[in-house]
C-alpha cells in the first residue's frame, strides 16, 4: 500500500486492522511513503509472500505501469481508493494480470459536496456571492481532478458563487500558505476558499489569520482531520473515504463467503459526508487510529439483519458500544 500521506494512511489502515480483527483477516499493511523505488520493491516482497489476495494503491498509474513489467504470479489484486482507468484496467487484464475488483470514493461527488456546503455556510452571514479561491491538491492524480470536475459541477449549477481564482497547493499546508497570503493581499473580494484536503484548508486559515481576515472568509477542506494547532477551526471538512479500507475488507469477506451472491467488483462509492456533531466520536475515534469498539461483521452482507456500511450506521454503533 502506497502512503501518499502519513496520516491519512495511517488511519486507512487503522480500520482496516479494526476491521480484519472482527473477519478475521491476517492483514498486513506495506507504507512506500510516495517512494516509487520502495513501492516496487514491496509489491515484489508482497507477492513473494503468496498472499490470498494483494490491495494496492494506483497513485498516478505507477503500480499498473510496474505490473505489465513483472510476474504477479496470477495472485488476485484489488485496487483501494485509488485505480487505473477503464482502459488500463482492461490492458492489464488482457496481459495476464489477476484483477479481481476495486473501490474508490466518489471524488467528484466529495468536490461538489464540499462547494455546496461552504455556500451554505457563506449564507448563513452574508446576502453576497460567493466568490472562491480554489486550492486544488496537484495537476493529474485522479482525487485531485475529480473533486475539482465537483466543484465546476457546482458552479454550473449555482450562479450566486463563481471561481476568482485557483491554483495547485500540492497537497500541502506550508504552500497553501503562501499562495492564499499572496491571493488576498490582492484580491481581498475573496469570500470562499476550496480546498482540495484539510492540510491545505488549515494553511489557508493560517494565512487569513496572519491578514486578520479570517471572520470575512469560510474555508473548507476533505479529509476530517484534527489541526495540530487549537487556533485553526474549519468552516467545513467533508470525510468518510478514509474508511473506505474497512469497506472494502468487508466486501473481501463476504465475496469469500458467498462468491456466487456477493462476488467481487469495481465500485465507486459515494463515502463522502460533511462533518457534523452526531459524526465527531466517530471521526474522533477515526483519527485516534482506535475504531476496535465498532464490530465490523455487523456490516457483512452474509449477516442476517446487517447493516448497510455508512458513516450514520458506523457512528450509531459506536454510540450503542460506549
Amino acid at each position: 500500500m502506497n502512503n501518499s500521506t502519513g496520516d491519512f494512511w495511517y488511519k486507512v489502515s487503522a480500520a482496516m486492522h479494526a476491521a480484519s480483527d472482527d473477519l478475521d483477516i491476517n492483514l498486513t499493511v506495506y507504507y512506500a511513503n510516495r517512494n516509487h523505488i520502495l513501492m516496487k520493491e514491496l509489491i515484489s516482497k508482497a507477492l513473494k509472500a503468496k498472499p490470498d489476495l494483494l490491495i494496492l494503491v494506483d497513485e498516478k498509474q505507477v503500480i499498473s505501469n510496474y505490473l505489465l513489467s513483472i510476474n504477479t504470479d496470477n495472485v488476485p489484486l484489488y485496487f483501494l481508493l485509488n485505480r487505473p482507468n477503464a482502459s488500463r484496467l482492461h490492458y492489464l487484464i488482457q496481459h495476464n494480470a489477476n484483477i479481481v475488483g476495486s473501490m474508490v470514493p466518489d471524488n467528484r461527488m466529495g468536490g461538489r459536496l464540499l462547494a455546496e456546503a461552504l455556500f451554505n455556510k457563506h449564507r448563513n452571514s452574508s446576502n453576497t456571492n460567493m466568490k472562491i479561491l480554489a486550492l486544488l491538491g496537484d495537476y493529474t492524480t485522479p482525487a485531485a481532478t475529480a473533486r475539482r470536475a465537483g466543484l465546476t459541477d457546482y458552479l454550473n449549477s449555482y450562479p450566486e458563487a463563481s471561481l476568482f481564482a485557483e491554483d495547485v497547493a500540492n497537497w500541502s499546508l506550508e504552500e497553501s500558505y503562501t499562495k492564499t497570503l499572496a491571493f488576498l493581499q490582492n484580491a481581498p473580494e475573496i469570500n470562499a476558499i476550496w480546498c482540495a484536503n484539510d492540510a491545505i484548508a488549515f494553511g489557508a486559515i493560517k494565512a487569513l489569520n496572519t491578514l486578520n481576515l479570517r471572520k470575512h472568509v469560510v474555508v473548507g477542506g476533505i479529509n476530517w482531520d484534527t489541526p495540530e494547532n487549537k487556533d485553526i477551526t474549519l468552516d467545513v471538512s467533508i470525510g468518510g473515504h478514509v474508511l473506505l479500507g474497512a469497506h472494502a475488507l468487508l466486501n473481501i469477506y463476504d465475496a469469500s463467503k458467498k462468491p456466487e451472491q456477493f462476488p467481487l467488483q469495481h465500485k465507486q462509492v459515494a463515502s463522502f459526508n460533511n462533518r457534523t456533531d452526531d459524526y465527531e466520536p466517530l471521526i474522533n475515534k477515526i483519527n485516534s487510529g482506535d475504531l476496535k469498539m465498532v464490530d465490523f461483521l455487523l456490516f457483512s452482507q452474509t449477516q442476517e439483519n446487517h447493516l448497510d456500511f455508512t458513516v450514520e450506521n458506523l457512528a450509531h454503533e459506536l454510540k450503542n458500544s460506549l
